[in-house]
């Protein structure tokens, strides 16, 4: 083989191994900017329930995930038995 052609294929893997690299990094940082967001939003649904409020979030994603989630909130006293 020529200098050249190994060069080349050398280069071509690696690129193409950066690149397969980057676009899984991106979606990492997609995601867990989007749960970050949902968190928040999750935190201040509960901060503004009255005492003993109950709230229930069912969110159907595109891709078929669903999540269902139930927050019922209580005092912060603890309570021993």
């Amino acid at each position: 083989m020529d200098t050249t052609t190994v060069v080349l294929t050398v280069v071509s893997i690696v690129t193409g191994k950066l690149c397969l690299l980057a676009g899984l990094w991106l979606r990492l940082r997609y995601r867990t900017r989007h749960e970050q967001v949902q968190r928040r939003h999750l935190a201040s649904v509960t901060e503004s329930m009255a005492e003993g409020g109950r709230v229930e979030v069912v969110e159907r994603r595109p891709d078929g995930h669903s999540i269902h989630i139930k927050i019922t909130r209580t005092s912060g006293e603890k309570r021993t038995a």
